[in-house]
């Protein structure tokens, strides 16, 4: 295990980096952009008080970028926002009066607040992430059994796709078993027609791994994410939360009762890269019509998180780790049989529920046609863009979505 001296050497190597990332801030507030600079180009962050100035940065910037639209929020408030989280960690791994498990722990809470508000940096674009994995190493622990029952809320037995889809009057969706790249573009992303991938990701570490809760805490316990509280966004108790994955997963995936919590759409591989490490791109992934990279989400939840039916504008290779999924498809030809809510930020969003269809409400939902399947661990569904789909999970699940344009 490093010493704490060793800890301090690590992580004050990217000062020079960070410093040369002032100039991103330039329309920063010249009070606090004087104040970051000067902690940045001198030794008063040898001074213990520098984490109580620090922190009021912190919290001025958070005030700001808590008025308005998210998206709105200017991007050097978010990279102060980065700026001053790195000089906080410094301030208080070097002046914590904590023991050292519980100092790094709260090193932890530091940085993932960082990451979820502020932005990477131009220069130093992993400044955050590379930290953590300095902090990573130090917390290396023998793995800890924490859990040796599985969960009550993971119980399910498997039903046929068949089966299941002729109650709902669907087709089942086609699955074709690691088709070729030209097969797979030709019949699907040309016909932009959904189909299940199977055999595609037997290689990843994370089809054996994952199905151990204990994995996660062991690797990720102390680190902080964002998660949906609620069956589904659309209800009006629908929040969210900011929690430890430890206490995620003994809250919401071991508890039998009490409301669903769900990490959901979330770029978890982009604030823990050693997860990264456990799955891969698709090849398929590369028909694309953008140089963007590929957005990767992780959806990591108890039996019964729902996303309601909705579309998206981009391609979706959906991939399943963990559990299983029921899933509900219509083409974007079936919107006005769907009754998309009015709301703008809801339009891409339908009021029916395939499961039940209230079709005195929505007696136009008789001549959709609906698609169905139940993806299972080692599939991938592809999702066209703009088609409708309905996710619920039928146990303990976690998915990859791999978005693309």
């Amino acid at each position: 295990m490093l010493a704490l001296h060793d800890i301090c050497n690590k992580l004050e190597k990217y000062k020079a980096s960070v410093a040369s990332s002032l100039p991103e801030i330039d329309d920063l507030d010249a009070a606090s952009k004087s104040l970051l600079q000067r902690y940045i180009n001198t030794t008063e962050s040898t001074d213990p008080s520098s984490l109580i100035r620090i922190q009021a940065i912190i919290d001025y910037m958070y005030e700001k970028i808590n008025i308005g639209n998210w998206k709105e929020v200017k991007l050097f408030i978010r990279k102060a926002i980065t700026i001053a989280t790195y000089l906080k960690l410094l301030a208080h791994v070097k002046f914590s009066a904590e023991d050292s498990d519980t100092m790094i722990k709260q090193a932890f809470k530091i940085i993932d607040f960082g990451i979820l508000f502020g932005c990477p940096l131009d220069k130093e674009p992993q400044l955050l992430q590379n930290c953590a994995s300095i902090l990573s190493s130090v917390n290396v622990q023998q793995s800890t059994q924490i859990f040796k029952d599985s969960p009550k809320r993971n119980s399910h037995i498997t039903n046929n796709t068949a089966t299941e889809a002729s109650k709902f009057n669907a087709t089942p969706i086609e699955i074709i078993d690691c088709p070729s790249m030209e097969h797979f573009y030709r019949n699907y992303i040309l016909m932009e027609k959904p189909v299940i991938l199977d055999n595609c990701v037997n290689h990843w570490p994370a089809l054996e791994k994952w199905k151990d809760q204990n994995y996660f805490i062991n690797l990720a316990g102390p680190r902080t994410v964002s998660i949906e509280i609620g069956s589904k966004y659309t209800d009006t108790d629908w929040t969210q939360k900011l929690i430890t994955i430890e206490e995620f997963i003994k809250q919401y995936i071991y508890q039998t009762e009490g409301p669903t919590g769900y990490l959901a759409q979330y770029q978890l591989f982009d604030q823990i890269p050693e997860l990264k490490n456990d799955i891969t791109e698709p090849e398929y992934c590369c028909f694309s019509d953008s140089n963007d990279p590929v957005d990767v989400m992780a959806w990591y939840g108890p039996k019964g998180t729902v996303s309601p039916l909705h579309h998206d504008p981009k391609r979706n290779l959906l991939t399943q780790v963990v559990g299983e999924k029921q899933l509900f498809l219509f083409a974007p030809s079936d919107s006005q049989h769907l009754y998309p809510h009015e709301h703008e930020l809801l339009n891409n969003t339908a009021q029916v529920d395939p499961r039940q269809p209230d079709l005195d409400k929505y007696h136009k939902y008789k001549s959709a046609k609906p698609y169905y399947c139940i993806l299972k661990p080692g599939q991938m569904l592809y999702i066209p863009p703009k088609w409708w789909h309905f996710v619920e999970s039928l146990s303990i699940s976690f998915s990859v979505s791999f978005w693309w344009e």
